[in-house]
């Protein structure tokens, strides 16, 4: 999209910047082919592409098969509305956006360089990377388009806006986040509708630097206490990047950890580790919610915590996380490092706060002795930036009050010629080397001497150095031509660590004995297809034995690589069993909360699984559960029966396909 001139919002009024950008060309405004078009792709169109921010180059496509087969359909018919309506691209998009689509913001929505989009009453207020809030020249014709808008998306995603229940966050995916006023908060037939985009593509300390959030010197540091296994509070005000830079840490976290994200109602945490479990709650419905999960942590044994965001009482459970031992990171709203953990104590003591509630200054002790470091974000013109690195060193009293301790790490200089970091210490492999004398807090430091053994440790008793041995021996017996001898030595070390280099060196020792290697290729890839097969049919026991099959014996593992390699196979192995245990968990609980009456609950569990990535029993146990989320809410009254015929049509079609 070609850069745009936009109205700045500035103190002294409105001022222009250009002239207007050209209209859409105009298309059609008759009601009747702007609800046939509306209903043609809500029937026919995937759901996932009727977000207000759901990627131009995906949805374009399908919208223009959409509507110019109907038209074409129409046409041959004789009869209908699109029978007359010219099948240009520009024109048909067009129809898409007044009928379904965000009409005059919509390009907003389509470019993602358009970090937020504020439409109030019939005004668009955009925010592009970089940059403040501005109003664009486009405007809706009246604000009850807007509105209609906001209460279809609401519909759609089960959240019920209503007068009295006005506000509200609309999740959707990849951490997009809408939020809707609509009245009596907001004027009669007008609404204020807040979307931030999120992020499609899990972030890590690399995206940080790239966008000048700090420089390398800062960037190690964050590296070093991520790999130390730290503690950590992220501060900032509202847009600051505290959420990217919590998921940047997460992902920087060293080997395969179990990470738990609890998050209120958004899934804005994208995390790269395979073992993630992520819990959302819904403190809007349950009050409470988010520090019953941060307590249920207690009892998972996880390698590391990150509760989206400290608000309220839910700290001192997230507290009691960090003294047990786990690894804690989670943001807060404070204007300051030394101020967040002040907050955070304030929070952890509130009434009804686990264990501290009333005990502020005990929190703040636990709070300095527990947390290891506090990181301070800024944001100005657009540009959001590290502004400070504090470590905690407990707690001083100062005129008979308990303070922070606190050790400045590095800090940001901003002046007319950008911003510049400055740092008391850097990262040197796993130790922070101070510019002066030695400063490391002890509990700090005894997390850093820990690295250093652990990382010696490995290197004694590592199976790497059963397999460079391995590979050292097979390869000479690889040029004396034994090739069983070689097999034998490579089968050992993979026994031991099943590394794809032992797999390339059998591969070589195979092509010594072609006989051989002939036998184990045609065994192999019929291994191969069976597993292909099982996946295909959803069948992951089935799948998971085949290729068990196939790894247990190198060989066999070595004489055939399936399309995309048996690594690729396993990962989707994987990520098909997690669904799948994802998709159970997720029916036990919402069989749960409709056996408690909370109907809604259940639903919204429900809503993120995709009955068609399951085998045929986990789906239809989803369907079933929904279907009696549903059919509580139809007998409560607060949905219509109709919501039930596409999960009884999808119930059928799956018994149906059981039974062929």
């Amino acid at each position: 999209m070609h850069p745009r001139s936009l109205t700045v919002l500035e103190d002294g009024g409105l001022h222009r910047m250009g002239s207007p950008i050209p209209r859409t060309p105009p298309a059609s405004s008759d009601p009747t082919i702007l609800q046939a078009v509306r209903e043609a792709l809500l029937e026919r169109l995937d759901p996932a592409l009727l977000d207000p921010v759901s990627p131009a180059s995906e949805r374009d496509p399908a919208v223009l098969r959409v509507l110019r087969a109907l038209i074409g359909t129409q046409i041959e018919q004789g009869y209908g509305p699109l029978r007359g309506l010219p099948q240009d691209e520009a024109g048909l998009l067009h129809l898409f956006q007044e009928a379904l689509g965000w009409g005059p913001a919509q390009p907003y929505l389509d470019d993602e360089r358009i970090q937020e989009v504020k439409i109030i009453g019939d005004l668009i207020m955009v925010q592009e990377e970089g940059s403040d809030f501005a109003l664009v020249p486009e405007r809706f014709a009246s604000p009850r388009q807007a509105l209609d808008r906001a209460l279809i998306l609401a519909a759609r995603l089960n959240v019920p806006l209503s007068r009295a229940r006005p506000q509200d966050t609309l999740p959707l995916a990849h951490g997009t986040r809408v939020h809707v006023s609509i009245p009596p908060c907001t004027p009669e037939e007008s609404a204020l509708i807040c979307i931030r985009r999120g992020r499609r593509h899990a972030w890590g300390l690399d995206e940080i630097l790239n966008r000048g959030a700090c420089d390398a010197n800062v960037g190690g540091l964050l590296r070093l206490l991520a790999r130390a296994g730290c503690s950590l509070i992220i501060a900032g005000e509202t847009g600051s990047g505290k959420t990217a830079l919590l998921e940047a840490l997460i992902n920087t976290w060293p080997g395969e950890p179990h990470v738990i994200t609890i998050e209120d109602n958004t899934q804005e945490i994208a995390v790269r580790h395979r073992a993630w479990t992520r819990e959302l709650v819904q403190t809007a419905l349950e009050p409470g919610a988010f520090g019953r999960a941060a307590r249920e942590v207690l009892r998972q044994t996880p390698s590391l915590v990150a509760p989206g965001e400290t608000r309220a009482e839910e700290a001192g459970a997230i507290l009691a996380v960090a003294v047990s031992g786990h690894a804690v990171i989670t943001t807060i709203h404070a204007r300051s490092a030394e101020r967040a953990v002040m907050r955070f104590a304030d929070c952890a003591a509130m009434p009804g706060a686990y264990i501290y509630a009333g005990r502020r200054e005990h929190a703040l002790e636990d709070a300095c002795d527990n947390f290891h470091a506090l990181i301070h974000l800024e944001k100005a013109g657009g540009q959001r930036y590290i502004n400070e690195v504090v470590l905690l060193n407990g707690v001083e009293e100062v005129e008979g009050r308990l303070r922070p301790r606190t050790l400045r790490l590095a800090w940001a200089e901003v002046g007319e010629n950008g911003i510049f970091w400055q740092s008391a210490a850097s990262a040197d492999g796993d130790r922070l080397v101070w510019a002066g004398p030695q400063q490391t807090p002890g509990h700090l430091l005894r997390r850093l001497q820990l690295l250093q053994s652990r990382e010696h440790g490995r290197v004694a008793a590592s199976s790497r150095a059963v397999v460079a041995d391995a590979l050292k021996r097979a390869e000479i017996a690889i040029r004396a031509g034994g090739s069983e001898q070689a097999l034998a030595i490579l089968r050992r070390a993979w026994a031991e660590r099943r590394d794809e280099r032992l797999a390339a060196a059998a591969q070589r020792a195979l092509e010594i004995d072609l006989a051989t290697a002939a036998r184990y290729t045609t065994i192999a890839r019929e291994i191969a297809e069976r597993a292909r097969a099982a996946l295909h049919a959803r069948r992951w026991p089935d799948a998971r034995a085949a290729y068990e099959e196939a790894a247990d014996n190198l060989a066999l593992y070595a004489a055939y690589t399936p399309s995309g390699g048996w690594p690729a196979l396993f990962a989707q192995l994987q990520r098909a069993e997690a669904a799948e245990q994802t998709a159970l968990s997720a029916v036990q609980r919402a069989t749960h909360a409709v056996v408690q009456g909370r109907a809604r609950d259940a639903v919204d569990l429900l809503a993120q699984i995709e009955a068609s990535n399951l085998n045929a029993t986990t789906a239809m146990s989803v369907l079933s559960a929904r279907r009696a989320a549903l059919a509580q809410l139809c007998a409560a009254g607060e949905i219509s029966a109709d919501a039930l015929i596409p999960v009884d049509a999808a119930l059928v079609s799956y018994a149906e396909a059981a039974h062929a």
